[in-house]
């Protein structure tokens, strides 16, 4: 799988795995997402140890359209043959939800998967957050995958 076609990849992944990714409970979200990591290697990558990654991120932001309390699985290329920012990219799976008092003290952090030998813990530390378990009590307001040139 290239890159530019993760975001279509992990769409079709989403829908054999867990049906309708609109309709799957958080937590299935993010464990097939995970799990859709190691088992769907990128090529064209860098020989870089680090051109693969994983980043669980969370908080509250507005970036313009007002504030939403976003829990965030990225997966994060560095492409061979680039260099800088050109050779980064990113896959984001985002959920969105409307943010209250319990989500805005939970904060926003990040933990960073660095490669498919540290799955089994990051997997854990990411069900272990509290933001990922107060969103998994809520309907998020929308779902969005996407793929990005940094």
């Amino acid at each position: 799988m290239k890159p530019s076609d993760s975001a279509e990849a992990l769409q079709l992944y989403l829908q054999a795995h867990v049906g309708n990714p609109d309709g799957a409970p958080l937590g299935v979200l993010i464990s097939a997402a995970i799990q859709f990591y190691t088992t769907k290697p990128a090529t064209g990558l860098s020989d870089n140890a680090s051109s693969d990654m994983l980043l669980f991120q969370y908080g509250c932001y507005d970036w313009g359209d007002g504030e939403s309390f976003e829990i965030d699985l990225t997966r994060q290329f560095i492409i061979a043959e680039e260099t800088d920012d050109d050779a980064i990219s990113q896959l984001h799976l985002t959920a969105y939800f409307e943010p209250d008092d319990e989500l805005r003290k939970v904060g926003a952090s990040n933990l960073w998967c660095k490669s498919p030998d540290e799955v089994s813990a990051f997997r854990g530390a990411v069900f272990e957050t509290a933001a990922l378990a107060a969103a998994m009590k809520r309907k998020s307001t929308k779902l969005q995958i996407d793929w990005v040139q940094v």
